[in-house]
């Protein structure tokens, strides 16, 4: 048998090339959706880098000195032709509709990309996107064999909607779509209808009813906690990557931003959200606090298109939420047991090499971070470790054994073996940089590390228990690299490769795989 790494080294970059000729030269690229700015604004195409002026343009200085003396000034009835800066190579005009006018003026802007995605993977572990999926182990035939996937079902589409100030308050909405809708992976569905036929799923679909004193969001997008997508790293993987504070639920949100012109300004935000566990009763609760440096600013690339001019930001979030689970019994349920979970985030963007400008992109380095520990926040940091109930005791030996039935999702919660609910915690963290190449800033490399791990999952699952076998299958610690190189072809088309590296360490102690994905993309911004 060979080994998976020689085996992945030898194999990998075949896939690549073929995969970058099929594509026409295909890179990657992946974007992530709107953040609480202008719907529209947010949703553009990748934001202005620097100004390339054509070579029969005139030196800066001559757009900008004086005319000679000698040079007559035109008649008081002919205004002077206006001075505007030349437009950025990257600048691309909105998709826009606008019906109206005035202040009764209403505006449609149609954005989103088509992406195409081409995978290669050392083991079997993942489809498309890897998620909260673990490693397979190395002494199982899928751990020890390779996967190859063509998929399109990150591209996406979405409508951004304007419409008349009314009463002071100004609204908005933002309804966008992709194609990783819920349906069974393969072998639970065929792979014809799993890639060819996906289903399409609202990402984002919220209204935003924005004025003076409070701002209000009602709907569905990124979670208050971890102030989220503001400091999301740069990857051809499918956000979120593994291990990363990511998330998006129905809401209700109030926030207001202090000093939004000023050289600090300050973001405070409330929410409440679609609770973790409908039967809890009680919608998760989250609160944030942002601290914008307006003078410091960075260019940034949140996912893999949307490339924007950002400031400085430090921002702490926390989370509390509460989960009442069917008592670990056989069916039907009389009782149940209650638990609280709660978490707190702290996320950073930082420009290390500042931006002057939307156009300002060449040689330009930003970083960013996020730490975040909690109980009970599996699902919000694509993470758990495959954690599940164990089997219930069968003393009587019954046949059929008896079966427990949750009312939540797994790796929220588990019982011990004195069938005691506990939380499962978790602590993750991660860093990424990007950096624009010079001369243009056409090019971008991009770079992520990821870890997260439980520090009570191996005493709710003790060796010698009676679910000794669920060691095998339950991971306590992850970690994710990558690497990422883009070009920005033309303005609305990016390309890109990848090399990604995963690897996961089970509760027995003796099973540490981990698995090697090449990535190529192209992706076709509108």
């Amino acid at each position: 048998m060979k080994d998976r790494l020689s085996y992945g080294a030898t194999k990998a970059p075949a896939l690549i090339a073929a995969a970058l000729i099929l594509a026409g030269g295909a890179g990657l690229a992946r974007a992530d959706e709107p953040s609480d700015k202008n719907p529209a604004e947010d949703a553009s195409a990748p934001a202005a880098a620097p100004v390339e002026a054509p070579s029969t343009a005139p030196p800066p200085a001559a757009t900008t000195a004086a005319p000679p003396a000698a040079t007559p000034a035109p008649p008081a009835s002919v205004p002077a032709p206006a001075e505007t800066a030349p437009a950025s190579w990257f600048a691309r005009p909105p998709l826009a509709l606008v019906v109206g006018e005035g202040a009764r003026q209403f505006k449609l802007t149609f954005y989103g990309f088509v992406e195409a995605d081409y995978i290669y993977d050392t083991t079997r572990s993942y489809d498309d996107a890897m998620g909260s999926s673990i490693v397979a182990r190395k002494d199982t035939y899928d751990g020890n064999h390779s996967r190859s996937q063509f998929s399109m079902r990150n591209s996406r589409l979405g409508f951004a909607f304007e419409s008349p100030v009314v009463g002071g308050v100004k609204p908005t909405a933002v309804l966008e779509a992709d194609f990783f809708g819920h349906q069974e992976t393969p072998p639970g569905t065929t792979e014809n209808t799993y890639f060819d036929s996906p289903t399409f799923r609202i990402r984002h679909a919220y209204v935003k009813l924005a004025n003076p004193y409070v701002d209000v969001l009602l709907g569905q997008t990124y979670d208050l906690f971890g102030w989220q997508n503001f400091s999301s790293p740069c990857s051809l993987e499918f956000l979120g990557l593994p291990n990363q504070l990511f998330s998006r639920n129905p809401q209700l949100r109030l926030s207001h931003g202090f000093a939004a012109d000023g050289a600090v300004g300050v973001d405070v935000a409330i929410s409440a959200g679609r609770p973790a566990q409908r039967d809890s009763q009680i919608p998760d609760g989250s609160a944030g606090l942002r601290i914008n440096f307006n003078r410091w600013k960075g260019i940034t690339t949140p996912g893999n298109v949307r490339t924007t001019f950002e400031p400085a930001s430090i921002g702490v979030s926390g989370i509390v939420r509460q989960f009442k689970v069917n008592a670990f019994a056989p069916p039907p349920t009389r009782d149940s047991n209650s638990a609280t979970g709660w978490g707190m985030a702290v996320d950073a963007l930082l420009p290390v090499i500042p931006a002057a400008s939307e156009g300002d992109r060449s040689n330009r380095l930003t970083l960013t971070g996020s730490f975040v520990r909690g109980t009970g926040i599996a699902d919000l940091i694509t993470s758990g470790g495959g954690a599940q109930f164990p089997p219930l005791l069968n003393p009587q030996q019954a046949n059929p054994a008896p079966i427990y039935e949750p009312n939540i999702d797994s790796s929220l919660v588990t019982f011990d073996r004195d069938n005691v609910l506990h939380t499962i915690n978790w602590t993750a963290f991660r860093v990424g940089l990007q950096y624009y190449l010079p001369p243009s800033g056409r090019f971008l490399f991009a770079a992520n590390y990821t870890q997260s791990h439980s520090d009570n999952l191996w005493k709710l699952y003790p060796r010698g228990s009676a679910d000794v076998e669920l060691l095998g299958k339950i991971a306590d610690t992850s970690r994710y690299v990558d690497a990422n190189l883009f070009w920005d072809a033309t303005p609305a088309l990016r390309l890109g490769i990848s090399g990604q590296y995963t690897q996961v360490e089970y509760l027995d102690g003796i099973s540490k795989p981990h698995n090697l994905r090449g990535m190529a993309q192209t992706v076709y911004v509108f």
